[in-house]
């Protein structure tokens, strides 16, 4: 006859309850990479800044030394060709000047653009945190709810949380008591 076969069918949690620790951590980490790779792209991009910056400020003050040199020189009667050739070299570097200011606006907005991504980055990754944070305390408390009530008084998180009620309720009361001082 037949024979009945019994089959035991274990049920695994869902591909994404379980892959969601580690997708999480994941997540973080490479928020983690993005914003480290963002700080270190604005921390040379700074740099390059702070060297264009001096470099157009020494110009734009040899510029103007070179003005005055030059409107010396024409009063003093110095020959047109002098003057001429005079003229066109303060235009290079007008020009050069210029195009220096010109790469500093460009490199300051790009720095700005780097800083909200930083910031986009970084509020991400803090909200990665607070999730993780979250399924860690969710996991906990599912491991405390099987403890009778004086085994969970004995828990970490049973005399952190009284121990910051006692904090939160003094806290609360020099408030009041400074509050209530003021109002008289």
């Amino acid at each position: 006859m037949y024979k009945r076969q019994v089959i035991v069918v274990e049920v695994a949690p869902a591909p994404n309850e379980h892959d969601e620790p580690h997708s999480l951590e994941g997540k973080i980490d490479f928020a983690d990479s993005i914003v480290e790779g963002l700080r270190g792209e604005m921390s040379s991009l700074n740099q390059e800044i702070h060297k264009l910056d001096r470099k157009t400020k020494k110009l734009k003050k040899s510029n103007e030394r070179f003005e005055e040199v030059l409107f010396r020189s024409q009063q003093k009667g110095a020959s047109r060709r002098a003057v001429l050739s005079g003229v066109e070299t303060l235009k290079q570097g007008e020009k050069t000047f210029l195009e220096n200011e010109k790469q500093l606006v460009e490199m300051d907005l790009k720095s700005l653009e780097l800083q909200k991504g930083l910031w986009e980055w970084e509020v991400y990754r803090e909200g990665l945190k607070t999730s993780q944070e979250e399924m860690r305390f969710d996991e906990w408390m599912r491991r405390e709810e099987g403890l009778g009530y004086e085994d969970w008084k004995k828990t970490k998180y049973s005399q952190t949380r009284q121990d910051n009620l006692y904090l939160a309720l003094n806290a609360l009361n020099a408030f009041l008591h400074d509050t209530i001082k003021e109002s008289y």
